[in-house]
């Protein structure tokens, strides 16, 4: 099964490095990984143009403000069969995406899965 990982960020390109760096260490390797910045954020535009980073990596541009405006414009250039999400200022684990494929391989009528939330 092909991964996507889909991550939206706003002026934070410490926090993207972080992530991009934890999503290259996965024992699953990502397939595609769509990070959408706003139009107006040249500081993470200019981060992504100076990194060199081992990921299938496309970078996605929304002029629209917000989370839910991102994930939208992100959506549209998935081609994988599993899509994760995660935020920019997240380090998945190295098994994060082992660990989604074993629930959905394991029962085909499942349609998503979620992570633990933690509530302090």
């Amino acid at each position: 099964m092909r991964n996507t990982v889909l991550i939206p960020t706003y002026r934070r390109p410490q926090d993207l490095y972080r992530c991009l760096k934890a999503l290259e260490q996965q024992t699953k390797p990502v397939d595609q990984a769509i990070v959408v910045i706003r139009d107006t954020d040249t500081q993470t535009q200019q981060f992504l143009d100076q990194q060199h980073h081992y990921l299938p990596l496309e970078t996605v541009t929304v002029s629209q403000p917000g989370v839910v405006a991102a994930l939208n414009t992100g959506l549209i250039k998935v081609n994988g069969d599993i899509l994760s999400i995660t935020d920019d200022d997240a380090a998945p684990h190295p098994d994060w995406l082992v660990k989604i494929n074993t629930h959905f391989l394991a029962d085909p009528h499942i349609g998503g899965v979620g992570g633990r939330d933690w509530i302090y």
